[in-house]
């Protein structure tokens, strides 16, 4: 009985240190090109304008000029 409590404990424990541990933790919502925001993908009512670390987009909402 101790071995899956044991295994159950280390798996909640390992998920919260790989969260930590993660590059893309620091570089998502991050602040780039012209105040936009790095996300994995672009919602429709936000303009691509350039990409961030780990082909992350850069979003800016409404429709930027050029």
């Amino acid at each position: 009985m101790k071995s899956p409590f044991t295994v159950f404990v280390f798996l909640i424990f390992w998920d919260t240190t790989l969260a930590g541990l993660n590059p893309l933790s620091s570089e998502l919502y991050r602040r780039c090109y012209k105040n936009g925001t790095c996300r994995l993908e672009c919602f429709g009512s936000e303009m691509l304008v350039a990409y961030c670390m780990f082909q992350l987009e850069c979003c800016l909402k409404g429709n930027p000029e050029p």
